[in-house]
């Protein structure tokens, strides 16, 4: 078939279509109006703010240590005295910063985007075969050409999942069927969603973005489009092939989305079963889950090695299914009203069954499914607060849904009148429709405050006539965090990038002295003054790797964190205590202290006038520089390797999924200095964690040479068969020459048995690694098998009579139209 053309098309462009695309257009350009205050999106500055500041350091660890490794996945030492990087997170939304950032090599980027340009324009006059879709690959290709800063590389990645929404509902709409105005205002719906102000950290809308959950709305935009894909598939079988690509970027993005996505599925094969439609399914999500091997199948196998952070599951059902009259925060609430979304959703599910909108039926039996999942799941790993973005999201699409129907079926009404009514008829679901989201937008704009003309004065917003004391912070934290750490100006009180910087430079300075290793720091939520209080996670990314943090984001994917929570807490005279369920001291120096020694921690800084007057006094803290208001030390005796001295204790009656309860109990009892291990020796003690192991002596031995690499740790013995301690972060991928072991030991690093005076300590592929691997790229194969393979035929496809009356009474045939051409249902 030939591409009809360019100007042809916009000139045969019905009324639908312009309509459609002006609200798509609209809803688009507003989410960039409002992700972009005073041009903050394309200043070249490091974003911050709340998790999304920490998240900074991710990508370019990637490009920089797990790319040139020929790596997705791998170690780092950076976190937690070293845990596996993102090997328990999402990787593709990084992917995308370091593609944006790295672009190709500036001298071949140039020519290269140079022909780019010219070949778009050879196209658009010669236009050939498939001319359209070829243009917007060589616009991808010439974006990916040109490097960008990393922090405008980050922050536009952040925003895109949110941009491209709209865009995506629409596009779910239209593969799904649904005839104008529905798809067009499923795009604006996104809108209200985005800006729901009732949570901030589950996922989806602004504030929840620019809090760091940006994986989410990315994957939210691409698993619309699959349900899009999916709809289109259960009527004509093609489009197996995007849309098992398509259901694999969603779970790369975030899995509780992809959660989503299977769900919606499963209700599509169970409303409407047949063979055909049960072959697409399976054969698109075989395909799909090869494709995410890589990643999934790892993540599955090593899932004892999660840390689980306890989060307590919201008991407050009526509140956040209904009116969320009492949410986590005072500054959230529930705006959109959600009384009046699930009104229209329910009008909308009405409406849905009436005409065989699959899709909004589907949307509407997901909403129960994931009501009742949030009321019954039970506290544990999968937290139930997660559910309510995909059900608010659902609800607000619904809605869209009952307001387009609505508008449709009383527009096919009126027309079907004779006269002059009639033309009021056929326009009415285009003037609706775009009234309709004119008034959504004023109604969005006023507490974010963004409206053209509008001025505030005090806590008061004015608009046209509208005032307002509402106020909607996402338009306010993108400006804070787009700012960038950079923008961040200090107070009476300090802070800012200066002092911040100079902390920096303190650290490399002391490093060049006393070498690289682990910094410790003060926690207090009023680090908040260099952009988040996070911003010290940063120091391994301003150091080249030199200085790490012990605390890091990604909570859930280091077995460490429970353990650098409770150093925080005898360590910092505010600390944030993240991790629930442990068994948490006050301010306790000399206990810190030697928490620190035994996880090889070489810095600790501190601000607070009770920590750093009794660091001066420690005799294992030596204070060796200042900055600002943080005083430096050096902890003594925390090596990052050392023999043991007295022989562990082998627990018999633990695993690695029950580890963490009974490490903390020896981790927080000084008094007990026999190492406890899961696996080692015959002839060590095999003890029950009720027993008290015995203390026997081993014999001194030396250690020598210790090199840490990015995900290697090496040292010379001068006498094998002595345990050693090394002091990272104990994982399965670990290996050693030279040695036995590596054993997990307490609170959670590795202890081998040199059998060679040189033992060399890297961090491989496991077998499941290699074989998911292999998995990944016969994915690839089935891939394009499904690509090139015939549609499959679905037959079965049956439209809406009640839907064929109204068009009959619309345009008016001179057949009347009554009830009576119902065909009964088929028995």
């Amino acid at each position: 078939m030939k591409e009809r053309d360019l100007l042809s098309l916009v000139r045969k462009a019905s009324p639908a279509n312009w309509a459609t695309g002006a609200i798509v257009a609209l809803s688009t350009f507003y989410l960039l109006w409002i992700v972009n205050p005073n041009g903050v999106l394309f200043t070249s500055t490091l974003p911050t703010g709340g998790d999304l500041g920490a998240h900074v350091w991710g990508p370019a660890f990637i490009r920089d240590e797990l790319i040139p490794r020929f790596r997705l996945t791998g170690w780092t030492p950076d976190w937690y005295a070293g845990f596996p990087a993102y090997h328990f997170y999402m990787i593709v939304p990084m992917l995308l910063i370091v593609a944006l950032n790295v672009g190709l090599i500036l001298p071949l980027a140039i020519p290269l985007a140079v022909l780019a340009i010219v070949a778009l324009v050879l196209l658009f006059q010669h236009r050939p075969f498939a001319w359209i879709p070829t243009m917007g690959v060589l616009v991808v290709a010439t974006i990916l050409i040109v490097p960008i800063h990393y922090g405008i590389a980050i922050k536009l990645v952040t925003v895109a999942g949110l941009v491209f929404m709209p865009i995506s509902a629409w596009l779910m709409g239209r593969l799904s069927g649904l005839p104008f105005p529905a798809p067009a205002l499923m795009a604006a719906a996104t809108l209200p969603f985005i800006f729901d102000r009732s949570f901030n950290i589950f996922g989806g809308n602004l504030m929840s973005t620019m809090a760091g959950e940006f994986a989410y709305a990315l994957a939210v935009s691409f698993c619309l489009v699959y349900i899009g894909v999916l709809m289109r598939g259960m009527d004509t079988g093609k489009g197996r092939a995007w849309a098992a690509l398509l259901l694999t970027l969603t779970g790369l993005c975030h899995l509780l989305v992809a959660f989503y996505a299977l769900v919606v599925t499963l209700l599509v094969i169970l409303f409407q079963p047949s063979k055909q439609r049960i072959q697409w399914i399976v054969t698109t999500g075989i395909t799909s889950a090869l494709l995410s091997a890589f990643w999934v199948l790892p993540f599955w196998w090593q899932r004892d090695h999660l840390n689980d952070m306890a989060w307590d599951k919201l008991p407050r059902f009526k509140s956040y299914l209904w009116d969320r009259s009492e949410l986590a925060a005072d500054f959230l609430t529930n705006s959109p009203p959600f009384q009046v979304v699930l009104v229209l959703a329910g009008i909308g599910f009405i409406f849905s069954v009436v005409f065989r909108r699959r899709l909004g039926i589907v949307l509407g039996a997901s909403l129960v499914v994931l009501a009742l999942a949030f009321i019954h799941l039970p506290e544990g790993r999968l937290y139930n607060g997660r559910i309510l973005p995909a059900y608010y999201l659902g609800a607000y699409l619904l809605a869209a849904i009952g307001v387009a129907e609505s508008f449709r079926t009383i527009g096919m009404l009126i027309e079907g009148v004779s006269g002059r009514v009639r033309k009021i008829g056929k326009v009415f679901p285009y003037l609706g429709s775009i009234t309709s989201v004119f008034l959504l937008i004023i109604l969005l704009g006023l507490p974010l405050r963004s409206l053209p003309g509008g001025t505030t004065t005090g806590n008061t917003y004015k608009w046209m006539g509208f005032e307002t004391e509402e106020l909607n912070l996402g338009r306010g934290w993108v400006n804070w965090n787009f700012s960038g750490y950079e923008g961040r100006i200090g107070d009476v009180n300090g802070g800012g990038w200066e002092e911040h910087r100079a902390l920096v430079n303190t650290m490399e300075e002391v490093s060049k002295t006393y070498g690289c290793g682990r910094l410790m720091w003060e926690y207090n939520r009023d680090l908040v003054r260099y952009g988040t209080p996070m911003a010290l996670m940063l120091m391994p990314h301003w150091t080249d790797g030199c200085i790490g943090s012990m605390e890091g984001l990604y909570f859930e994917a280091s077995t460490t964190t429970p353990y650098h929570f409770l150093m925080q807490s005898e360590l910092s005279m505010e600390p944030s205590r993240a991790q629930r369920g442990l068994p948490y001291r006050s301010f306790n120096l000399g206990e810190g202290v030697n928490h620190l020694q035994q996880f090889g921690v070489t810095y600790y800084a501190a601000f607070s006038e009770r920590p750093v007057v009794e660091a001066r006094r420690h005799p294992a803290l030596t204070e060796i520089a200042v900055s600002g208001p943080w005083t430096i030390f050096l902890v003594e005796n925390s090596p990052l390797v050392e023999p043991l001295t007295v022989e562990p204790a082998v627990w018999t009656d633990v695993e690695h999924s029950n580890w963490l309860d009974h490490s903390v109990e020896v981790f927080n009892d000084s008094s007990q200095s026999v190492t406890r291990l899961l696996g080692g020796l015959e002839e060590w003690q095999q003890i029950e964690t009720d027993q008290v192991p015995e203390a026997r002596k081993l014999k001194e031995i030396e250690v020598t040479e210790v090199v840490a690499g990015v995900d290697s740790v090496s040292f010379t013995v001068n006498e094998i068969g002595v345990p050693v301690v090394v002091k990272v972060s104990y994982f399965p991928n670990w290996e050693v020459e030279g040695a036995e072991g590596p054993w997990r030991a307490t609170p959670n690093l590795m202890v081998v048995v040199p059998t060679e005076e040189q033992v060399i300590l890297t961090y491989g592929r496991t077998g499941i690694d290699i074989f998911s691997i292999f998995l990944t790229l016969l994915g690839l194969v089935f891939l394009l098998k499904l690509r090139f393979q015939p549609s499959i035929e679905i037959s079965d496809h049956k439209e809406s009579q009640v839907d064929g009356l109204l068009k009959k009474w619309a345009k008016g045939d001179e057949e009347e139209a009554s009830f009576e051409d119902i065909e009964s249902p088929p028995e």
